[in-house]
């Protein structure tokens, strides 16, 4: 089966910041949470949405996500993006299927622009890895996953 890069929930790193929060049980997938208008530009808003990442299965947050790779198809991802949308109450129409079809492309390109096993995190606009894999020997970074 083809395999995609994604982001899933992580606990690893969490705590790192004091205002850390990981509500998301297990690596379930994740997309970019909306941004409200009062933490807009402040990633250490009080809502905590910018520095947030949403599961596309329970619509809960996390501030630190891991990139790893599931057995999916670019159009079997898109999908479970638009049935999130539809399954949090927007109307379902082709311009919410393109709207999830761009997250979801988005989403996969950016996750793979990082090697598998790293942790990254939200801060506003900006996506930064916290953590890189290491190798279970050294604690170096495993520079085969990312080339």
């Amino acid at each position: 089966m083809p395999s995609l890069t994604v982001f899933v929930a992580t606990t690893r790193t969490q705590g790192r910041r004091a205002n850390d929060f990981a509500h998301i049980e297990g690596p379930e997938l994740v997309d970019l949470a909306m941004t409200c208008d009062r933490d807009r530009g402040n990633p250490d808003g009080g809502c905590g949405c910018a520095r947030a990442f949403t599961g596309l299965d329970s619509g809960r947050g996390t501030t630190t996500a891991e990139v790893a790779v599931r057995d999916l198809t670019l159009v079997q991802y898109r999908n479970i993006f638009h049935r999130r949308l539809v399954a949090f109450g927007f109307d379902d129409d082709p311009d919410l299927r393109r709207e999830a079809e761009q997250a979801a492309d988005e989403m996969a390109h950016i996750a793979a622009r990082w090697p598998v096993g790293a942790v990254v995190e939200r801060r506003g606009d900006t996506i930064a890895v916290r953590a890189w894999p290491t190798t279970s020997t050294n604690g170096r970074r495993n520079l085969r996953q990312s080339r």
